[in-house]
């Protein structure tokens, strides 16, 4: 099944894919006004879309930069669509399902694993709690056993 979002409402599986996305979508995502932030500001980074298969809208998003020197990838900005935000939200997996993808990336790139954010200090507990991050001086980092573990919950190898 590879990845998939809950539906709150009726806790049925709705699958979803993750790709990388061009400049033109990331610039009609801007125009749209459903993420915070200005993502043209990350091009020069990687960016990847969360899309529910259907009706095939981007829901989530991430910028990455792979660095080989750190045997890591770290994850520069990650968000919700503003509709899938706090307790009026319709989904959810969102963000795991995203910062799952990334650990599984870093795996592939043969980096063990190894992810690291530099978040705001208002959500630094969040990911420590909910992704099991750990505290490495100005920075949250996933070791290879956590990013194992996230991969595991967040997607589901085809059968």
């Amino acid at each position: 099944m590879g990845y998939y979002l809950e539906d709150i409402l009726t806790g049925e599986r709705l699958p979803a894919t993750i790709s990388r996305l061009s400049t033109e979508e990331i610039v009609l995502l801007d125009n749209s006004k459903r993420f915070d932030f200005e993502w043209k500001r990350q091009l020069q980074f990687e960016i990847y879309g969360l899309f529910l298969e259907c009706p095939g809208q981007v829901i989530g998003l991430v910028s990455l930069e792979c660095q080989p020197k750190n045997l890591a990838i770290e994850i520069k900005l990650i968000a919700n669509a503003r509709e899938h935000i706090g307790s009026n939200k319709r989904y959810d997996r969102i963000a795991g399902c995203l910062i799952a993808f990334v650990c599984k990336r870093s795996f592939d790139l043969k980096f063990d694993g190894y992810v690291y954010l530099k978040p705001k200090t208002s959500i630094i507990r969040h990911y420590r709690q909910k992704y099991g991050f750990s505290d490495a001086s100005n920075c949250l980092f996933s070791d290879t056993y956590n990013s194992g573990k996230l991969i595991d919950q967040y997607h589901e190898a085809d059968n």
